[in-house]
C-alpha cells in the first residue's frame, strides 16, 4: 500500500496524471442526478418441478415475466401459460413437449435456463407379453444356463435342462404378477433341442394345477424356427407351468430360450363389410353376403358356368396371413386357386387345391354338420388391397355357394 501511495505522489509530481487533487484516486463520487439503468430482459431462475408430461403444469420463477409473450420447452411452445406476477409464470406442458432449456420471451427479447426434461407417455405394448414381469423357476439347469434367462426377453439367453435322462422329472414355471386371464403359450426352443414331450398346466395359487395341453413327440418343422405356440380358451392363472418336459427326438438337453404368456385378442376379419364382386350372381345385389360378416347369408352363382371367381377390395394395403371361406357344404367347388394383389393388376398365388374333400366343419352353435365346409387356407404373411379366388368343378349338381370370405393376419 505505501508502495502505491508514493507511486501516485512521483506520478503527480512529474506531471504524469491528469488529476491530482486530494481526494480523486478510485471510484467516481456518487451523483444523484446519474439515471439508474434496471435490465429489462427476463430472467429464469428456476422451475418446478423439473420434469414433466404433457398436461402438467410448471411453475417458472424469476423476473420480468410482465410482458411475456412465450414459453417453450426445449424449444416447443407451452399449451398455454399464465402470468401470476412479474416474477411467476405458470406454464402448461404441450403433447409436443421437448428436454431442454425453459425459456421466456418478453417484449425485450428471450433468456432461459436449461434442465427440463420432458416425459413421453409411454405407449402401451398392443399384447404385453406377461411373462416379462414374472418370475422364472425351474428343476436343476445346466450350468451356467438359468431359468430367468426363459422370461428375460432376450432371444440369445437360454435355459438348458441339466439332462435328457427319460427318466429325471424337469418343469418350467413362470410365476405371473398377479392372477390374469391367458389364452396362449409361446416357448422358443432351440430347434435340435425342444422339449417334444410336455404338459402344459395353470394354478392359481400354485398348489392345485389344472392341464390345459400336452403332446407328445412335437418336431420343429424347420419353418417355425423351433417356436411353439400353444392356444386355448381363456382361463384366469397366477402360475403357468410346462411339465413332464423332455426331448424324446434328439439326445440334446433341452435348450428353452424363452417361455411368454399372453391374453391374444381374437384376430379381426378385415374383410368384413369390405367390397365384393363376382362374375355372376343368381341373386340380384347378393355379393355383398360374402363379406357381410354373416354365416347365415349366402351368395351363390347360376349354372351357366364352368369357372368362377370372387374378388374382394379391403380398401387399403393390410397385412394378411390367413383366409377362410366358408363354402355350402353341398355345392362347393373341388379346385381353388387364392391370389393377391396390391394394385389390382398383378396377382400372387398363396393357396391352391385341386380335388378338395373337405371334412364337415360346423361354424355356428347347433349347426348341422353338412351345411359349411371350410377352406382355411395360410400362408406367409403379405401386403394385400385385393383378394381373387377362382373356383371350378363343383362337388355337385348344385350352384357353388359361399358364405363367408374372411380375412385374418394371426400369426
Amino acid at each position: 500500500m505505501k508502495d502505491t501511495v508514493f507511486l501516485l505522489s512521483f506520478l503527480c509530481m512529474a506531471g504524469l496524471l491528469s488529476s491530482c487533487e486530494e481526494g480523486t484516486f478510485g471510484a467516481n463520487p456518487y451523483d444523484p442526478d446519474t439515471p439508474v439503468t434496471v435490465s429489462e430482459w427476463p430472467k429464469v431462475v428456476s422451475f418446478e418441478p423439473e420434469r414433466g408430461k404433457a398436461g402438467d403444469e410448471i411453475t417458472i420463477s424469476g423476473a420480468n415475466f410482465t410482458t411475456a409473450v412465450s414459453v417453450t420447452f426445449g424449444g416447443r411452445e407451452a399449451e398455454s401459460f399464465t402470468i401470476v406476477d412479474d416474477g411467476t409464470i405458470k406454464a402448461i406442458l404441450s403433447q409436443y413437449g421437448n428436454s431442454g432449456a425453459v425459456a421466456v420471451t418478453n417484449h425485450k427479447g428471450e433468456r432461459s435456463l436449461q434442465g427440463f426434461v420432458y416425459e413421453w407417455p409411454e405407449v402401451p405394448t398392443e399384447n404385453p407379453n406377461f411373462a416379462l414381469d414374472g418370475t422364472a423357476t425351474a428343476t436343476e439347469a445346466f450350468s451356467g444356463f438359468f431359468e430367468t434367462s426363459m422370461n428375460d426377453g432376450q432371444a440369445t439367453t437360454a435355459w438348458v435342462s441339466a439332462n435328457n435322462d427319460q427318466g429325471t422329472e424337469r418343469w418350467v414355471m413362470i410365476e405371473l404378477d398377479m392372477l390374469r386371464e391367458i389364452n396362449t403359450v409361446t416357448t422358443r426352443w432351440d430347434p435340435n433341442a425342444a422339449g417334444t414331450d410336455y404338459v402344459l398346466e395353470i394354478s392359481e395359487d400354485g398348489t392345485s394345477f389344472t392341464t390345459i395341453a400336452q403332446e407328445t413327440g412335437w418336431v420343429s418343422n424347420g419353418e417355425d424356427n423351433g417356436v411353439k405356440t400353444i392356444t386355448f380358451e381363456p382361463v384366469n392363472a397366477r402360475y403357468v407351468r410346462l411339465s413332464g418336459l423332455y426331448n424324446s427326438l434328439t439326445p440334446y438337453n433341452m435348450t428353452l430360450y424363452e417361455f411368454e404368456i399372453y391374453n391374444t385378442p381374437p384376430p379381426q376379419n378385415v374383410a368384413e363389410e369390405k367390397v365384393a364382386d363376382a362374375d355372376c350372381e343368381a341373386n340380384p345385389d347378393s355379393k355383398f353376403h360374402i363379406v357381410d360378416g354373416k354365416l347365415s347369408n349366402i351368395w351363390q352363382c347360376d349354372l351357366s358356368h364352368e369357372s368362377h371367381w370372387v374378388t374382394v377390395d379391403l380398401g387399403d394395403l393390410t397385412t394378411i396371413d390367413n383366409i377362410i371361406i366358408s363354402w355350402d357344404g353341398g355345392a362347393y367347388p373341388k379346385t381353388a386357386e387364392i391370389s393377391l394383389s396390391a394394385d389390382g393388376q398383378e396377382y400372387s398365388q398363396v393357396y391352391s387345391v385341386t380335388d378338395w374333400s373337405p371334412e364337415a366343419e360346423p361354424r355356428e352353435p347347433g349347426e348341422t354338420a353338412w351345411t359349411k365346409v371350410v377352406m382355411d387356407a395360410a400362408f406367409e404373411e403379405q401386403e394385400a388391397r385385393y383378394i381373387r379366388v377362382d373356383f371350378s368343378d363343383a362337388s355337385s349338381p348344385y350352384a357353388i355357394s359361399i358364405f363367408e370370405l374372411e380375412a385374418y393376419n394371426q400369426w
